[in-house]
């Protein structure tokens, strides 16, 4: 599926976005919020008129008791602000950080939801890469926007409270710091915009490789290829050669803030010097006492270093807005996708029809599957055949709606897949792939592909004896508790191919579904163990429509029909019996493969 423009949002929008998010996880910090606005500011301003009064109490003679009363009035404020900014210090921090994850899991849930054939997209990966660049640290997308508008709000406030105060003796001091303010603000927005432009948009397909690669360096999956192979100086040479890339831009992004720092240091200094000769000159002018100077002075003082704080703020939400965009954009393209409202049909029996199918995968001109039309009756048993490449695995993922089909349709009793609930439609099949991922959860989970609260034992149990696997599980102190992998518990185990068969079976086995898809499940066996392997399949099957997808044929015997593919064509259908008679391109191959298997088995049997 192509990607289409994504739908730019405004920073308020994004900022009332992220704040829906804080609502529903930690509404609290909507509270804090308020709360650093007021004591924030406010301790800013309660110093200043502690200095005014001080000195008018020196210079004018103000009675002791008011000034007391002032004091003490002034200083009680100025601790409730210090516990007001604990509190804020104190809440922020964790309910930022819980929040960001929250909208990581719905990340999650959108890619999970996802049409499959997306994940192997490179623009929708590149969506999906940009789109992390949201959730990847403190101060980024989400949790920055969180961050920066907390203290963008408490500045907004800060400016508010000195203008107001500074208006009371000019007008245009108060103009003469905003100014300067903005004039460093373009500098600090040009810079931040340059640092999004060449550390993310422009590097998104070297840092999706960096990940890649720094995967496979630390993955137990690749460990043994890595050192057999020594793959060891390509692996770091190309993350190297990646990580330069990275860098360059990197210090390209710094010197633009080099820039905008040296530019932001000259109109400070600027603004320092007008801004206080303007003070003094009233002063001189006996339009200003002492004490007002020391108030409005540091009004100056407030206004200047909230005002800039509150530039340079606005330019990181803008560019926490931008990412937090891409965010959107990528959850946003998983929503627009199309999804089935229909029920899966009622009947008891379930017949699938392929009309004119063709599929082809994203960016690429030549068609995997071309011009299919195929029926699959319900109970019958279907051999997929042909030799690798031929379009056998893109026929199953169409099958089990994995991919969408580029053209025609495939109906379920009449029904175009696309129609349908997809969740309903994955509970009909029990999948075994070639490939079988275990995962760091129990025995038990990785059969049951359950919780542990929702997973039968005694059935679990069942599942692995029928596969198989009844005498290893002896073995195991910890039955069907045993932890698989050893990527979170020490005495995890590891499964050899064969076993790792068994336990698709008992998968299979255990989600009971009435279809049975077996996708070159014996490609790693010999000729004897793939033999055992299909008649265990083979009882499973019974009563049930099963599909069996292999470049081999040995499985084809006890098939009602087999369909062989060459080119992502349908060549030749029928019984196993009626294409031998043909003698066509599959008995052709069968008699090669027949052959193959003999001298096999001959060498079993002398090794014996």
């Amino acid at each position: 599926m192509e990607k289409k423009n994504a739908r730019k949002y405004r920073l308020l929008q994004n900022v009332t976005y992220v704040y829906q998010g804080v609502a529903k996880h930690k509404p609290y910090l909507i509270g804090l919020l308020v709360l650093a606005i007021f004591c924030s500011a406010g301790s800013k301003f309660i110093g200043l008129f502690l200095g005014k009064y001080l000195v008018e109490y020196v210079g004018k003679g103000i009675p002791l008791e008011e000034l007391i009363r002032l004091v003490l009035i002034l200083t009680g404020c100025n601790v409730l602000c210090m516990i007001g900014q604990n509190a804020v210090s104190f809440g922020k921090e964790p309910a930022a950080f819980y929040v960001r994850p929250m909208f990581m899991l719905e990340r999650n849930k959108k890619s999970i939801a996802m049409f499959y054939e997306n994940m192997e997209n490179r623009k929708v990966l590149d969506m999906l890469e940009k789109s992390k660049e949201a959730t990847r640290n403190v101060d980024v997308g989400i949790e920055g926007i969180i961050r920066f508008t907390i203290e963008f709000c408490t500045h907004v406030f800060t400016c508010i409270l000195a203008v107001v105060l500074l208006c009371r003796i000019s007008i245009l001091l108060a103009v003469g710091v905003l100014l300067f303010g903005v004039l460093t603000y373009l500098s600090v927005d040009k810079a931040t915009r340059k640092e999004k432009k060449l550390t993310n948009d422009e590097v998104v397909r070297e840092k999706r490789e960096l990940e890649y690669f720094k995967k496979v360096s630390t993955d137990f999956t690749y460990g043994k290829d890595v050192r057999l192979f020594r793959l060891t100086e390509k692996l770091l040479g190309t993350q190297e050669g990646l990580q330069k890339i990275l860098n360059k831009k990197v210090r390209k992004a710094r010197l633009q803030w080099l820039k905008s720092d040296l530019f932001g240091n000259f109109m400070e200094l600027l603004r320092e010097g007008c801004l206080y000769g303007l003070l003094v000159y009233l002063i001189l002018q006996n339009q200003l006492g002492i004490g007002d100077f020391l108030l409005y002075a540091g009004c100056v003082r407030n206004l200047a270093e909230a005002f800039q704080i509150l530039m340079r703020t606005f330019a990181k939400l803008r560019k926490c807005s931008a990412e937090v965009n891409d965010y959107r954009a990528y959850n946003e393209f998983c929503d627009a996708q199309p999804a089935g409202e229909k029920e899966v049909p009622k009947e008891a029996e379930w017949h699938f029809t392929f009309e004119n199918v063709s599929f082809r995968y994203p960016g690429r001109e030549e068609y995997a599957l071309k011009n299919l039309n195929l029926t699959l009756p319900f109970k019958e048993k279907l051999a997929v055949v042909g030799l690798n490449g031929a379009g056998k695995t893109t026929f199953i993922k169409l099958l089990l709606k994995l991919y969408q089909p580029t053209e025609g349709r495939i109906l379920l009793n009449g029904v175009d897949l696309r129609d349908i609930r997809t969740e309903e439609y994955y509970a009909l099949f029990a999948p075994v792939f070639q490939d079988l991922e275990l995962y760091a959860f129990t025995l038990a989970e990785n059969v049951s592909m359950k919780t542990a609260e929702e997973t039968d034992p005694e059935r679990v149990m069942k599942c692995l004896e029928r596969a198989g696997l009844g005498e290893k599980l002896k073995e195991w102190p910890k039955g069907i508790e045993t932890p698989m992998l050893r990527i979170l518990h020490n005495d995890g185990i590891l499964l050899s191919g064969g076993e790792k068969q068994k336990m698709a079976l008992a998968r299979a086995l255990y989600k009971d579904a009435p279809i049975v898809v077996l996708d070159e499940p014996t490609s790693a066996l010999d000729a004897r163990a793939e033999s055992e392997t299909y008649e265990r399949f083979d009882s499973f099957v019974h009563g049930k429509t099963a599909v069996y997808v292999s470049h081999r044929l040995a499985s084809t015997r006890f098939c009602d029909c087999i369909a062989m593919f060459e080119g992502g064509e349908l060549v030749e259908y029928g019984s196993h019996e009626e294409l031998m008679e043909r003698s066509g391109k599959y008995a052709h191959l069968f008699e090669l493969q027949a052959q193959y298997y003999q001298e096999e088995e001959n060498h079993e049997n002398v090794a014996c």
